[in-house]
Order: C-alpha cells, then sequence, then structure tokens
C-alpha cells in the first residue's frame, strides 16, 4: 500500500472535514502516518500553522479557487515534478504535479517538447482536466491528445492505469471532463514532439478607437488562417495587441499572412515580425519579449519555474518546501504574483458568431473599469481542424474563438463591489449572445447558465457514469464538478438516458490516438 493510499484512507474513515480538534488530530496523525521520509511533520500545514493562509491559497485567489475549498484537504501534487524522458525521446513519464513551466525546461534537455499551454506556473493536471487550450493547437489539437496514459489513485485507495486499453473510460473523462473529480492523477506518460523553429508576430496599437476595427478584423480573419497559426487579440482599456504563433512557417509566409490580414490597414500598428525562432523563443514570446533572437540570447529563466511558483501573498508568511528548480544551469524563475482575479469566460460558436454591435459593446464595455483594475480581454482563434483525440472535452469541434476577460481586484470593498457588478453585466450581455459554452479551466462561481452544460456540454451524462463507476461517494468535488448521480431537468438542459450509454469496450474500440 502506496502512502498516498494511505492518506487517502485517512479521509475515507472521516468523511467530514472540519477544524475541530476531536477531528483534526487523528487526522493529522493519520497523515502523518502516510507521508513518507524524515521531514514527513515539515509537510503537513495545519491551520495552527502561520504559513497556513499561504499553503492553501497556491493559486487560490485566481479565477474561483475550487482546489482550495474551506472545511477540506488540500493535497498538493506540486513537487511530484519529475521527468523521464524515454531513449528514442518520443515519450517522458512526468509527475503529475509538475507545472508546464518546468516541463518545457526538462524537456529542453532532449531537444524535444510537449504541446501543451501558455503559461510557465499552470500545473500538468490542471491543464488537462480542463482539456488543454495551447498555442499549438489548431495545427496539433489540444493538448490531452498528447497523453498516453495515467495513473490515478481513486477514494478508494487502488492505483490505475488510465489509457485507450486499461480503463478507458476513466481515461477519456480525466481528460477534458474536470479536474480533481474522478481521482488523484500521480503520474502521467505524454507523447512528446520536437516542435520546429517557427515565425512570430506582435502587432500593437496605442490608439484607443482602433480597438474594435482591430478586434472585429482580428475574429474575421485569424481562426480561417492555416492550421499551423495560432494566434490571439489583447483588447485592452485603451490599446491593443495581436499576437500569434506560425509553427514551422517562415518570416516570409508569415508576413504575407499579415499583409492581407486588413489589420495593417488599421491606424498605425507597430509591426514586428520574426523567423525562425525557437522554442523557447515562441514559448516567452508575449511574456518577456516581442522579438526572436539568437539561441543563445534567448531568456527562457520565466520557464524554470520552482513547485510553488508564487510570491507572498500579503502580509502572510510564506510555505516553502524544497523549492528547487529542475535546472540549475539557467536563471531560476522570479516568483509569480498573487492577486485577486475576476475572470470570465466564453466560446464563440462557429454557427453563432458575434455581430458587429455585440463586439463594438463588449469592447466599449472594457474602457469603462478604471486603470487600477487592469482589465484586459484575451481572445484566442481555435477553429480547430485536428479533432482526432477522443476526450472529454465537448467544444472543440464547434469552437470558433474563445474570449477571456480578466482584471485585477481590489481590496476596497466598494470598489470590488464595481468590478464584481461590472462582470455580471458583462454575464447578462454576452451570454445571451454567445450560448452557454466555456472553458472548465476558468470556472464561474457567479455563471448565469447550468455550469455543466457550460464546461461539458452533451459529455455530462458520459461523465456521470465515470464518476459513479470510480468515486460513487463523490469523494473529489467542487460546487461546480461532475456528480455521481444523473441530472435532471430543469437544472440543467439535459436528462440522461442511460440505454444509450456507452459500455467500456465501446469507449475502448472509439478511441483514437
Amino acid at each position: 500500500m502506496d502512502h498516498l493510499t494511505i492518506l487517502l484512507l485517512c479521509f475515507i474513515a472521516r468523511p467530514i472535514l472540519t477544524a475541530s480538534i476531536a477531528i483534526r488530530q487523528p487526522l493529522e496523525a493519520c497523515v502523518t502516518q502516510a507521508l513518507l521520509g524524515p521531514d514527513a511533520t515539515q509537510r503537513i500545514v495545519t491551520p495552527q500553522d502561520e504559513t497556513y493562509t499561504d499553503a492553501r491559497l497556491g493559486e487560490k485567489i485566481h479565477f474561483s479557487s475550487y482546489s482550495a475549498l474551506n472545511n477540506t484537504l488540500v493535497i498538493d501534487l506540486g513537487h511530484l515534478n519529475y521527468a523521464i524522458v524515454s531513449q528514442d525521446h518520443s515519450t517522458a513519464k512526468v509527475g503529475a504535479g509538475i507545472r508546464l513551466g518546468a516541463l518545457y525546461t526538462a524537456l529542453d534537455g532532449y531537444n524535444t517538447s510537449w504541446v501543451g499551454g501558455i503559461c510557465p506556473t499552470v500545473g500538468l493536471s490542471g491543464l488537462l482536466g480542463a482539456g488543454g487550450f495551447n498555442m499549438q493547437m489548431r495545427a496539433l489539437g489540444i493538448s490531452s491528445e498528447h497523453v498516453l496514459s495515467t495513473q490515478v489513485v481513486t477514494a478508494s485507495g487502488k492505483t490505475l492505469t488510465a489509457s485507450p486499453s486499461s480503463n478507458p473510460d476513466l481515461f477519456w473523462a480525466i481528460r477534458g471532463g474536470g479536474g480533481g473529480t474522478y481521482g488523484i492523477m500521480t503520474e502521467l506518460t505524454l507523447k512528446l514532439t520536437q516542435l520546429p523553429r517557427s515565425a512570430m508576430v506582435a502587432l500593437s496599437w496605442d490608439n484607443t478607437d482602433n480597438r474594435f476595427d482591430v478586434a472585429k478584423r482580428f475574429l474575421e480573419w485569424a481562426p480561417r488562417q492555416p492550421k499551423e497559426f495560432t494566434s490571439q487579440v489583447n483588447v485592452y482599456r485603451s490599446t491593443v495587441q495581436v499576437l500569434g504563433w506560425y509553427l514551422g512557417g517562415t518570416q516570409q509566409e508569415l508576413q504575407a499572412l499579415v499583409n492581407d490580414s486588413g489589420l495593417l490597414q488599421i491606424g498605425q500598428p507597430q509591426t514586428q515580425v520574426y523567423g525562425n525562432c525557437n522554442t523557447d523563443n515562441s514559448r516567452v514570446f508575449g511574456y518577456t519579449t516581442t522579438e526572436c533572437v539568437p539561441d543563445n540570447k534567448v531568456d527562457a529563466s520565466i520557464l524554470n519555474v520552482i513547485p510553488d511558483a508564487f510570491a507572498k501573498y500579503e502580509n502572510s508568511p510564506q510555505f516553502t518546501y524544497n523549492e528547487i528548480p529542475l535546472s540549475t544551469s539557467r536563471a531560476t524563475a522570479e516568483p509569480w504574483p498573487r492577486y485577486r482575479r475576476l475572470s470570465k469566460s466564453f466560446f464563440v460558436q462557429k454557427d453563432n458568431l458575434l455581430s458587429d454591435d455585440v463586439l463594438r459593446s463588449v469592447v466599449d464595455r472594457i474602457g469603462q473599469l478604471d486603470e487600477a483594475s487592469q482589465v484586459w480581454g484575451e481572445w484566442h482563434a481555435w477553429n480547430i481542424s485536428e479533432t482526432g483525440g477522443n476526450n472529454a472535452f465537448a467544444w472543440q469541434e464547434q469552437a470558433y474563438a474563445h474570449l477571456e476577460f480578466q482584471a485585477h481586484g481590489s481590496n476596497d470593498s466598494a470598489i470590488q463591489s464595481g468590478y464584481e457588478k461590472w462582470f455580471a453585466d458583462l454575464e447578462g450581455y454576452l451570454r445571451p449572445a454567445v450560448g452557454p459554452a466555456s472553458y472548465a479551466g476558468y470556472m464561474d462561481s457567479s455563471i448565469s447558465v447550468d455550469p455543466l452544460q457550460s464546461y461539458y456540454g452533451d459529455n455530462i451524462c458520459r461523465l456521470v457514469d465515470v464518476k459513479k463507476r470510480y468515486d460513487p461517494g463523490n469523494f473529489f468535488t467542487n460546487p461546480h464538478a461532475i456528480q455521481p448521480t444523473a441530472p435532471t431537468k430543469p437544472s440543467t438542459q439535459v436528462g440522461c438516458d442511460h440505454s444509450k450509454t456507452l459500455s467500456v469496450n465501446e469507449i475502448a474500440s472509439k478511441h483514437v490516438m
């Protein structure tokens, strides 16, 4: 019996978790027994510890914080961050808690990479639970399609292999069907890809009046470009920016796309188009640079994150444990700042594109918040042509673009209330125009439609069946997680007809890698 199994059994014996001493003390004793090594007690943080607030936050102040709910145990997998690459460099076994920047840094040593997300601090398991959008996806698919198998510890304490041939229903569900819902992923086998040298573009406009025209032209143009070109438009209060990655393209090929886009005819943009960019340079493009430079000049330190990659939160003492980056030859990433974040997510579907009136209103709304909010819209072109993966992400075939809105919150209650009202008004205006679809990686406690339908679409009933099989007691849960009971109308827009449910063998037979 491994230590994670013992840890879970501690909680199976105590289904109600509270802060009371009667429950907490035996629970702490059981957890201590489950952890290995002489430093076990250093890895347990309780409400009595001064680092408790910091330790339980993680990225809590980002989005809805459903991984750090009250009266629950938080199992931090951040130090499961190893990467063992196969001899032929085609696959890697990696710890499920590894952050994307650390993964890319480790794979650099083998001259290979993985089709993964954008932000270096995002954890691998969380990315896959939501599906895994990335800047190579229009050509290579979402990240879930680049997983070969995973080890999962279930609520009963069993360690299972989930793959196309072993527990294929679980393998399907944990990729796009919601994170932390069916079990704890501890290790994954990834399919690696040596990404080609690429061309990158950055266009920026400083004139407020250009924002609508740029956003409109981008949404008309970008999702219809060659599949190798994945791009985004960032709409700010008074400026607008376009970033793009042309996978395997040359500077001349990308310049031709940009010249034909119509974007250069809007205002007076600052234009940067580069070719021959290596993968690290491409990954940090838009973060720390908007240039491509010779390989020996690329500063990829932002990728070399430590397991707990974030800065101190306000006045809370910081919890640290064995914070060693995977590369000691590369400079370590600076701690990422924590801040209160408000966010909204909307998918624009191929059969329901935004009207000019709606788009103009949304752009104007971004200009209404104050400068301190740092509000912005990060809108990505989708229209993915490669849809070969059998996973639970619901919107891959229909998504035309993804619209995310973010703002920094405030400690001033009156200002914060104003920000929350702005987001509520945005939800009330834009949701009826675009429909229910949202990205599960940005769960939203104030979403106006049924959250399960929004995140999982027509896959809800299949996901319920998987949940019933592997976690019938609903041990792993959050307010917007799939439950082990079938939804019924009118709480969702779907009811489950189990006569149409696929068997495990049918799921396996339909799986395509």
